[in-house]
């Protein structure tokens, strides 16, 4: 079976680069998921260190998200848009899987659905004109989200999106993972896997949350098998957690 498991480098966070390529070498991990923010230099050159010296096999990225965010200003929407071109670029570049946007986090009081559709559509045609897969991700949470799950899906299948589910997100906001999986197990190409205490964002272990991460990723990889799961662990998170987690996974794979 492929290794479709990768480990996002949000858990690197506060690691120097040279911290973080040594546990990579050390534990030999294969498949990472980079977040890539144009405008961070130090975040950059970091990147572009592990990116030359670690021995990787896959990468996925995440699209910019501190210094970009499709729900602007029309005002500040050419300026910000460069951030995520520069973001398809680097993932052409290095033959990334997909890269991951967010559509679905309120930053104005007067959030507009129609501009938020009209602004994907653009970044979608640039995804396709530039050869990257751009996976739509499931963010927001509570009061900042501007999709319920029920326009959420609506807005996939009109527009036959592909889609990155995260479940930390879904599962802090309550959405129904078995009705997810129903309506669009054909347009899920690869999930964000942590978990949280029902009401934030915490990027916790998928077993240490107060869900059965065992039943979830038996529902996931049953309903969608060929998926890639990307662990997405908060920077606090022990990295021991993140081996056993790897381990446990993977037996649950088999």
């Amino acid at each position: 079976m492929k290794n479709n498991i990768f480990v996002s480098d949000l858990i690197f966070y506060n690691d120097t680069k040279e911290e973080t390529l040594n546990f990579i070498e050390m534990y030999d991990l294969k498949n990472l998921e980079f977040f890539l923010e144009p405008r961070d230099f130090n975040h950059t050159e970091k990147f572009n260190f592990l990116i030359k010296h670690a021995k990787l096999e896959n990468v996925s990225f995440h699209g910019p998200y501190r210094f970009f965010n499709i729900d602007c200003s029309n005002i500040l929407w050419e300026e910000l848009k460069l951030n995520f071109v520069e973001a398809l670029i680097c993932c052409k570049k290095n033959n990334g899987e997909f890269l991951v946007l967010h559509t679905n986090e309120a930053k104005r009081k007067d959030s507009s659905k129609k501009e938020i559709e009209k602004k994907l559509d653009e970044l979608l045609l640039l995804g396709k004109e530039i050869g990257v897969q751009i996976l739509v991700e499931n963010v927001g949470i509570g009061k900042n989200m501007i999709y319920s799950q029920k326009e959420f899906e609506k807005l996939v299948l009109q527009k036959n999106l592909k889609v990155l589910i995260d479940i930390g997100h879904l599962l802090a906001n309550k959405w129904n993972l078995d009705e997810i999986l129903e309506t669009l197990k054909n347009n899920i190409i690869a999930y964000h896997i942590h978990s949280n205490d029902g009401e934030k964002d915490l990027h916790q272990s998928i077993f240490h949350g107060t869900f059965n991460g065992d039943e979830i990723l038996k529902k996931i990889l049953l309903e969608t098998p060929n998926s890639k799961l990307v662990l997405e662990y908060s920077p606090i998170t022990d990295k021991k957690i993140l081996l056993d987690d790897l381990k446990r996974i993977k037996e649950i794979q088999i």
